[in-house]
């Protein structure tokens, strides 16, 4: 039986603007499972970047509970969330947000030199091995500006890792990339799933969708159907395709 790391229970998120009220996300229930590769689908304006900040506690929800590690994670005080995020979650984005003054090893060591749990030599090691495994370790002195949009996600990727986190959570991390750079990218978090990275990634792109072995459709803030995979493997990408396609054009995709 699969292990629940984090759980939501009977979610809503509002946003107010004087009188009016915009329900994004409404009574949504979701377990995470550890080690699975969860894919989170939709049309646009479904709220799938918004439950996607509320399960990473980056934004405040208006009812509910997220449980994780036997705590209402919504309930925290800001210092706990702060620790929380970085010490047990870890972001990648679209937008990369890289520190534009700090090069690639300053940014993905910076996050780890925050942490309290390793030296700041440990961290600077964790750093070059992480540069190092995902090819971008000749750029680690260039400052974001001087590599390409793949290379600077990559490096995003590092940074989010560089304290073990519980769980990875991405937002659209190849909607500014080409295609070869978003299939690197997407090598890159099938290789950590494999190594047993639990991810919890929103996407457009059905390419990246198929790195999943779960796949959650949402339409105005409420799961209508939910796909399951065996592990991806490229040997059956054709057939795994096929299964894919058909499930999106059933909901209309």
């Amino acid at each position: 039986m699969k292990e629940k790391i984090l759980t939501v229970n009977n979610l809503q998120k509002i946003y107010e603007s004087g009188d009016v009220k915009n329900h994004v996300i409404e009574d949504f229930n979701l377990d995470i499972y550890k080690n699975d590769f969860t894919v989170i689908m939709g049309p646009s304006g479904s709220g799938k970047s918004t439950l996607l900040y509320c399960l990473g506690a980056m934004e405040s929800i208006t009812n509910g509970e997220i449980i994780f590690e036997n705590k209402d994670i919504s309930k925290l005080k800001n210092n706990a969330l702060s620790e929380l995020r970085l010490n047990k979650f870890g972001f990648i984005f679209q937008q990369i947000h890289l520190v534009s003054n700090l090069n690639l090893f300053e940014n993905v060591a910076l996050p780890g030199l925050a942490g309290p749990n390793k030296t700041n030599d440990a961290v600077y090691e964790t750093a070059k091995n992480l540069l190092e495994r995902f090819g971008i370790d000749d750029a680690a002195k260039r400052l974001p500006s001087q590599v390409s949009g793949g290379e600077q996600q990559r490096a995003a990727i590092a940074r989010a890792l560089i304290n073990q986190p519980t769980i990875i959570f991405a937002d659209e991390p190849t909607g500014a990339l080409n295609q070869n750079n978003s299939q690197i990218v997407m090598d890159l978090f099938t290789e950590l799933n494999n190594s047993g990275q639990t991810i919890v990634l929103v996407t457009h792109d059905k390419r990246a969708a198929l790195r999943a072995n779960r796949i959650i459709y949402i339409i105005d803030g409420s799961i209508v159907s939910e796909l399951n995979l065996d592990p991806y493997q490229a040997s059956n990408l054709q057939e795994r395709e096929e299964k894919v396609n058909e499930w999106l054009v059933s909901m209309e995709w």
